[in-house]
């Protein structure tokens, strides 16, 4: 392993992620980021962000992500498609090893975003775990399908909306209870391809002639699909770190890791933005 040494750590290339070394790059100081996966985070996944500045009729998360990669690329920021392993403070430094190399840095920038919550229950057998997702974007090119959602939060029916162009989709709530945005859920009532069920619960997950055979209580009624996708919540992805290490002065946590149900791009992107300006004025005393 050969050691690298950076004057800042980023880990994730989400909205935050990108913002704060987009900002540390104003400022000529040198960052690298760290994505396991694709640019943009979650972004990826939403049907429409409306709610930023600067598009009067919203855009749709696909091509807000397509932008951010521009903005990006023209900015030349460093991004390392690594996968963090584990961060540990030694000497005086953050220490970040990947599945390729091992980093050094005096300032660590958290922005891993959020994983989705698993469902941990037998039902899940491992004859049709190609058939049950936890991310939409695993579904994004599927056309002409039925698939059932469970879930009854912002991210449930927005996956909905996003699926329900070139699918038929249902929405199993387990509860009475609607944690999503009011709009959303007009939206998703107005659509003709949708069905919201509330006070459903899927006990078991069989098949039949190809299909998920979903048996639900209370009257074990069963609902066909091609596809189940939970979308039950979303936790900080912070597997990397010991907790306790996330108190060091030099470590930050920004965007949808540490902001809980305020989960917005514009959140994200200021969180990035202040942080730098942070990370500046420190190295600057």
């Amino acid at each position: 392993m050969i050691n690298k040494i950076t004057d800042v750590i980023i880990i994730g290339a989400g909205p935050s992620g990108i913002a704060c070394a987009i900002q540390l790059k104003r400022h000529k100081i040198e960052s690298v980021v760290f994505e396991k996966s694709e640019i943009g985070g979650l972004l990826k996944n939403a049907n429409l962000v409306e709610n930023y500045l600067g598009f009067p009729n919203g855009i749709s998360g696909n091509k807000f992500v397509q932008l951010l990669k521009k903005q990006t690329k023209n900015n030349n920021i460093n991004i390392k498609h690594e996968t963090v392993e584990i961060v540990e403070f030694f000497n005086n430094t953050l220490n970040v090893k990947t599945n390729k190399e091992v980093y050094h840095s005096k300032h660590l920038v958290i922005a891993s975003g959020t994983k989705p919550i698993l469902l941990r229950a037998p039902i899940l057998r491992e004859d049709i775990q190609d058939k049950v997702f936890f991310e939409i974007y695993k579904l994004g090119q599927i056309e002409h399908k039925n698939i059932a959602i469970i879930g009854a939060g912002d991210c449930a029916f927005d996956y909905a909306l996003n699926l329900s162009t070139n699918n038929n989709v249902i929405i199993l709530n387990r509860s009475k209870t609607i944690k999503a945005l009011s709009i959303l859920q007009d939206r998703v009532l107005k659509s003709k391809n949708i069905k919201y069920f509330d006070n459903v619960f899927v006990k078991q997950i069989n098949t039949k002639n190809k299909k998920l055979a979903l048996l639900c209580h209370p009257n074990d009624e069963i609902i066909y699909s091609d596809y189940l996708l939970f979308a039950i919540g979303r936790e900080p992805n912070l597997d990397f770190i010991n907790r306790d290490l996330l108190k060091h002065h030099n470590v930050f946590q920004i965007g949808d890791v540490t902001n809980g149900q305020f989960r917005q791009v514009s959140i994200a992107i200021g969180d990035g933005t202040f942080t730098a300006m942070k990370i500046n004025n420190i190295l600057n005393k």
